[in-house]
């Protein structure tokens, strides 16, 4: 018996597999919309890098549309056909089996059998003018605060993601916004939010575009991304890193991440000022950071940190400081000159005793 419960067991895991690896997956806008006679989507075409597939409509298809997060079968289907339009973008999952459909042009494209369609956005056209008069489309992703801005022949300039944290995001092993009182949590929220983007996106754009006109077929999309996270925590307070991420080179697609830091009291929310972090004047820790690096820095580094240094650069993390000296901070460097402090580096009563993440105590 045991056997045979072992080979009925094996058959219906290879069903499964085979069921998995039989199924693709194709995402794309819409380009065409097919409905029956009483008005019910029975297919529609996707575009996807200039290739056209079919999407074949089942009765059993499960659809999954934005404006909707319950309700009954019908009410999704009612909702999915609201959003299935042209420049729609969508998702499907598919029977890997080929069929072919030809389109109103008359062309014919390959085609399968959907098991589910998801909607995930759509794009706008000519959504906004750029300074010359140069329209762009923008393509809006739901749920995953992306959105991509386009040149009218698909060309992708710049796609953005909405800052997002300190709320929802977690750091193995550190604590977290939820671990603040309620207080605490709604000044924090508040502080953040306020802050807002740290770029001006219009103006990245432009750049962009510049950039795309300069490069022509060597242009690279940019990238701009701000997201920020519990970095450590000590007795009374709470530190928090945004990382900021830019386009640099759009021609080898590099980037630059700007971080920024803040200290919050873990009971009243309010913003602690970085001198109030340290137990020793604001001169002391200019002069005595740069002898604390974990290597040895050039004599005139040295001298150029300790006038340039400021504070609230610095920032307090899992395994100690870390600082970044913006670029032109310091006359003999050209670039960002990061330096960091490793805990156990950082002799007693430097820093005040309720500032002291508890990570470094679990390390040393």
């Amino acid at each position: 018996m045991k056997r045979m419960a072992s080979l009925l067991l094996a058959v219906l895991l290879a069903m499964s597999l085979t069921a998995c690896q039989d199924e693709k997956r194709v995402e794309g806008l819409v380009v065409e919309v097919r409905t029956d006679a009483s008005g019910d989507v029975t297919a529609f075409v996707m575009e996807n890098e200039r290739n056209q597939t079919g999407i074949l409509i089942a009765e059993k298809t499960t659809v999954w549309p934005m404006g909707i997060s319950s309700g009954s079968p019908a009410e999704y289907w009612a909702q999915f056909q609201k959003e299935l339009r042209v420049d729609a973008l969508a998702s499907a999952w598919c029977y890997s089996r080929r069929e072919k459909l030809e389109t109103a042009e008359g062309k014919t494209v390959r085609a399968y059998w959907a098991t589910s369609v998801e909607i995930l956005g759509g794009l706008e056209r000519e959504a906004l003018t750029l300074r010359d008069g140069t329209p762009v489309d923008l393509l809006e992703r739901d749920g995953q605060r992306s959105r991509t801005y386009r040149l009218s022949d698909g060309t992708e300039l710049l796609r953005v993601e909405e800052p997002f944290g300190p709320e929802n995001v977690y750091v193995m092993g550190l604590e977290s916004v939820d671990d603040l009182s309620e207080t605490a949590k709604e000044k924090v929220r508040q502080y953040y939010e306020e802050q807002g983007p740290l770029y001006d996106e219009l103006e990245a754009l432009e750049r962009a575009y510049a950039a795309c006109r300069e490069l022509g077929e060597e242009f690279q999309a940019g990238h701009i991304y701000q997201d920020t996270s519990p970095a450590a925590s000590g007795e009374r307070v709470m530190y928090f890193t945004t990382e900021l991420t830019l386009p640099e080179d759009y021609s080898m697609r590099e980037h630059r991440t700007v971080s920024i830091h803040a200290a919050f009291d873990r009971e009243t929310g309010e913003k602690i000022d970085s001198r109030d972090l340290f137990a020793v004047p604001e001169e002391e820790v200019r002069r005595r950071l740069p002898e604390l690096v974990e290597w040895e820095l050039p004599s005139d580094v040295v001298a150029d940190m300790t006038s340039a240094l400021d504070l609230e650069w610095i920032g307090f993390g899992r395994d100690g400081l870390y600082i970044v000296f913006p670029a032109g901070s310091l006359p003999s460097e050209e670039l960002d000159y990061h330096v960091s402090v490793d805990c156990k580096n950082i002799p007693e009563g430097f820093i005040q005793p309720w500032a002291v993440p508890e990570v470094w105590a679990e390390s040393s």
